[in-house]
């Protein structure tokens, strides 16, 4: 035989055992079969887009289980009581809730003593930036983004400053995430001592098996004190907006003991990324006394690796145990099947549900995708609100005015399934209360979409959005 017909039959046996295992790993049916056909009748490029895309990192193991179970030891020794937490919950549901996060991810409850909500960039930041200039221990900072613009000049001469000041500072940026920055930037930082790692460094992004696999996580913790956790990274753009108008995102600031949750999730990073081992007992404040009045609150990290789709389980939860209303802002929503259904059944079952997307988002393929979803929805009953002054960027969830999901997770296939997540269970009807409130002010800069007004697409658009319903989970 030639060489051309040895190619043949490697390239064949190559295929073979991609469909095998896709097959063993015991995947969602209908997930196997999109693989097997793009493997099996796409030459060359359904093999590499496998290798990117399609090969499952929940047998890959970031950490050690013994590193693990030692930094987890500190937030569960500083978890409120089972008799605490039953008094202080309102229904037998939020304790079946509280259960569920605490067997899929391992997270205690926690309590909060204070949670601070930003809608804008400006005030985020202004807020951030005093708080690192007070630091006097220790800053973690973590984000998917960091640009090379106005806003990290500026961060970048602060942490210099503190660095110098002698405040320990440890830095995990997403390398796909901020691609774009020059390694000046990190130079300098490291100059100074700050510890900088790029999380998963992607050298040849079309052909790495990790590409898919993005932290997205938005996490700082000042001196154990202090915490910041939501949807906005280190860029202009929430300051002065781009080409999509100006952005709507929502962070939090908190403090008190919960601020160990984001320690664990942030120490768990940064061991993945510099095998390093830190002293527990210098990044985890002392417990302090149980207040019953006080809101609580679980921090849900998700990701490839993770045993459970936990995030997803949780956000399924919640909104199947609605009994009046369901609110959901996301900037991306291409949900998981079993989503999308407790969405639906939840509307046709009378509650209330109300989802809240920008009209225009920062990628045509990804919108095309996410309104192929949107006729079921308001065929069930859901109202749809699309944003318009801007961009939003805000992912919360709010359930009876009693729950409420904060973080960085949107409602799509590469938060719930791919990237590595931070979700926060907040278990308080007044900071609940306190986001619907915010959520109804952003009615005002949204349209109410109808039925009529989307049966109006012509058919070239609604084939578009079929077509790349195909690429959802890939998006």
């Amino acid at each position: 035989m030639d060489y051309s017909s040895w190619l043949v039959i490697a390239y064949t046996l190559t295929v073979l055992g991609v469909i095998g295992t896709v097959l063993s790993e015991n995947r969602n049916p209908l997930k196997a079969s999109a693989w097997i056909l793009i493997v099996g009748l796409i030459p060359v490029l359904g093999i590499m887009t496998y290798i990117v895309f399609g090969q499952d990192q929940r047998r890959l193991h970031s950490i050690s289980r013994r590193f693990y179970r030692r930094l987890m030891r500190r937030p569960q020794q500083l978890s409120l009581s089972k008799n605490l937490q039953r008094k202080r919950q309102d229904t037998e549901e939020h304790l079946r809730l509280i259960e569920l996060i605490q067997h899929n991810s391992n997270s205690p409850l926690l309590q909060l003593q204070s949670l601070d909500i930003y809608a804008w960039g400006e005030d985020m930041y202004e807020a951030l930036f005093q708080d690192l200039e007070q630091a006097e221990e220790y800053i973690h900072l973590q984000a998917y983004i960091f640009a090379a613009d106005n806003v990290l000049d500026r961060l970048t001469e602060l942490l210099i400053r503190k660095a110098k000041e002698g405040v320990t500072i440890r830095i995990i940026y997403d390398h796909l995430g901020s691609y774009s920055v020059p390694k000046g930037y990190w130079s300098r930082m490291r100059s100074v001592g700050i510890q900088v790692y790029a999380f998963m460094r992607v050298a040849f992004p079309l052909l790495s098996t990790t590409v898919n696999y993005r932290n997205h996580r938005k996490i700082v913790v000042i001196d154990g004190a202090i915490g910041y956790v939501g949807g906005m990274n280190f860029a202009q753009r929430y300051l002065t907006g781009n080409e999509l108008g100006r952005w709507r995102d929502t962070h939090f600031r908190i403090t008190g003991v919960a601020v160990a949750g984001l320690q664990s999730s942030f120490l768990i990073d940064w061991y993945t990324v510099s095998r390093k081992v830190v002293n527990m007992d210098r990044y985890f404040a002392p417990a302090v006394p149980a207040n019953e009045y006080s809101p609580s609150v679980q921090f849900v990290s998700g990701g490839p690796i993770s045993h459970w789709r936990s995030i997803e389980q949780a956000i399924i939860y919640m909104i199947s145990r609605a009994n009046r209303r369901i609110c959901i802002q996301t900037p991306y929503f291409l949900p998981t099947e079993n989503l999308n259904n407790a969405l639906v059944t939840a509307a046709l079952a009378g509650v209330e549900v109300e989802l809240m997307l920008p009209e225009r988002t920062d990628s045509k393929l990804t919108t095309y995708a996410a309104n192929s979803y949107l006729s079921l929805l308001l065929e069930a009953g859901i109202k749809i609100y699309r944003y318009t002054e801007g961009f939003l960027h805000s992912k919360l969830l709010m359930i009876d005015e009693s729950l409420a999901s904060i973080g960085s997770a949107n409602m799509d296939f590469r938060s719930l399934e791919h990237n590595f997540e931070i979700s926060g269970i907040v278990y308080d009807s007044g900071i609940t209360k306190r986001l619907l409130s915010l959520f109804e002010a952003d009615k005002k800069s949204c349209q109410l979409l109808t039925a009529t007004e989307w049966e109006r697409r012509n058919g070239l658009t609604r084939l578009a959005e079929s077509f790349m319903r195909l690429f959802a989970p890939m998006l």
